[in-house]
This record gives C-alpha cells, sequence and structure tokens, in this order.
C-alpha cells in the first residue's frame, strides 16, 4: 500500500469532510471508495473500509466520537441548505477544529514515529 497525503485549499477540504461526514465515513475510507467504486465493489468496499479502519487504529488515529461526528454531519449538510444561526456556526467550527486537532495530532505521531 502506498501513501498520498494530498494538500488541498480549505474549501476544497470542507468539501470533502462535507460528503464524506454525509455518509457517515471518515474522510480517507470516502476517498477510498470513490477512487475504487464500480458496479461490483460493495463487498470489497466494506472489506476495504474494515482494513483501513483498522489500520488507522493500529497507526494511532484518533477521530471524533460517532455523536460528534453525526452532528458534524448534520450541520455541514444543514449549511447547504440554509445559513446557520450563530450557535450552530460556532458550535460547527468548534467540531471542525476538533477534527482537524485530531487528525493533525494522529499525523505527528505517526511522522514522529517513522522518524520524519
Amino acid at each position: 500500500m502506498r501513501e498520498v497525503l494530498p494538500h488541498l485549499p480549505d474549501a476544497t477540504y470542507e468539501q470533502l469532510v462535507e460528503k464524506a461526514a454525509a455518509v457517515h465515513k471518515p474522510l480517507e475510507q470516502w476517498i477510498v471508495d470513490l477512487l475504487t467504486a464500480d458496479a461490483g465493489t460493495s463487498v470489497h468496499t466494506a472489506e476495504s473500509h474494515n482494513m483501513l479502519a483498522a489500520a488507522m487504529d493500529v497507526l494511532g488515529f484518533e477521530r471524533l466520537e460517532p455523536e460528534k461526528a453525526s452532528r458534524l454531519s448534520a450541520l455541514l449538510k444543514s449549511r447547504k441548505e440554509l445559513p446557520l444561526e450563530s450557535d450552530e456556526a460556532a458550535e460547527l467550527q468548534t467540531l471542525m477544529d476538533a477534527a482537524n486537532a485530531l487528525e493533525l495530532a494522529s499525523l505527528q505521531r505517526l511522522t514522529a514515529a517513522f522518524g520524519r
């Protein structure tokens, strides 16, 4: 397996996070699913998701708790339909910051572990 580290503009990253959250998947899995999807890959996709999730767990990647991930997904979806109230916008920012902090901390630990 090879590693790819994309550098994305913030707006693009947020769009990808929103799409992944809408289907209740980690961003990484959503990207893998999108890239490997065809009519006959539903079993492969489920297996790939489990394998990727297990690998991320072994590597120490942390994710938002399921309730927070669901709330993040709901807020991102609501934001597409209507402007958020100020308290919802603040909650969305807090959840995005938490998700980004977990991802950054996980990547920093991984980088340190591999001595890069």
